[in-house]
């Protein structure tokens, strides 16, 4: 088995639950390099400059903030090495990063992140999606930040403290990424797989007594309606993640030298 060189772009708490997992180990990967703005002591890792991770290492890890996606991308694109996308609001957000990609041999892995039921959305695909909607619902502080509520005036502390489960926001998967960029990879994920950003519709619930970070998804076709609803814990270290989004990638990169891959 020849073995691949592993970078990962952002160690904070995604990045570094993937790093915990190739530290452990993982056949026919070995992590090389990592991006970070500073050491992180858990790990003796070289910290590289985007453009050296992209040099060094054949397969990318992204774990940043959407907004620094695009100048990481630009250097994946340009070693035509393979990129796992976790943030994949970013593309939507940033058009450009498709655009480019289209003329390079670059492979994009988007992991299922903090979602259930993306491989049977995309057999519905197949057969016609009518319909798709997401429901996603999170402590009101896990939105903290969120351009959408600063430009908006939602007072979170209000609804917290009213114990009133809230919609927030309801539209497309395109204005949710712009609205909600730290929250909402599970909506760009679902339409990615699905019918697109503009025509999957996405709300967005603040509750106070919401037990972790919860998303359902009800996507309609001719043959099937599929429902699906996970909860999931919000990660100690990033409470607007769940630590289901690491794990899902850890998984992707475990599959790639499986001889025998579940999709």
């Amino acid at each position: 088995m020849t073995t691949q060189t592993v970078g990962i772009a952002g160690l904070g708490a995604i990045g570094s639950a993937v790093g915990r997992a190739l530290v452990k180990g993982i056949d026919g990967l070995e992590w090389t390099a990592a991006s970070n703005l500073e050491p992180v002591p858990e790990f003796s890792i070289p910290l590289v400059s985007f453009e050296d991770l992209a040099k060094r290492c054949d397969i990318i890890i992204e774990a940043l903030p959407p907004g620094v996606v695009p100048e990481l991308t630009k250097h994946v694109f340009a070693e035509q090495k393979t990129l796992i996308l976790i943030s994949s609001c970013a593309l939507l957000m940033f058009p450009e990063i498709l655009d480019t990609h289209k003329s390079t041999h670059s492979r994009i892995l988007v992991p299922s992140g903090a979602l259930a039921g993306i491989d049977g959305i995309k057999g519905l695909k197949e057969l016609g999606i009518e319909k798709s909607i997401i429901a996603s619902t999170k402590k009101p502080s896990g939105f903290s930040g969120a351009p959408y509520v600063d430009k908006m005036g939602i007072n979170l502390e209000q609804i917290q403290s009213s114990g009133v489960k809230t919609k927030i926001f309801e539209g497309n998967a395109l204005e949710a990424a712009k609205g909600f960029p730290a929250n909402v990879n599970v909506a760009a994920t679902l339409s990615l797989a699905g019918i697109g950003p503009e025509k999957t519709q996405v709300e967005i619930w603040a509750d106070p007594d919401a037990k972790g970070n919860s998303h359902e998804i009800n996507v309609y076709g001719e043959f099937s309606h599929l429902n699906a609803r996970i909860t999931n814990r919000p990660d100690p270290a990033n409470p607007k993640s769940s630590m289901l989004a690491a794990q899902s990638i850890v998984t992707v990169l475990k599959d790639m030298n499986k001889a025998i891959v579940v999709l």
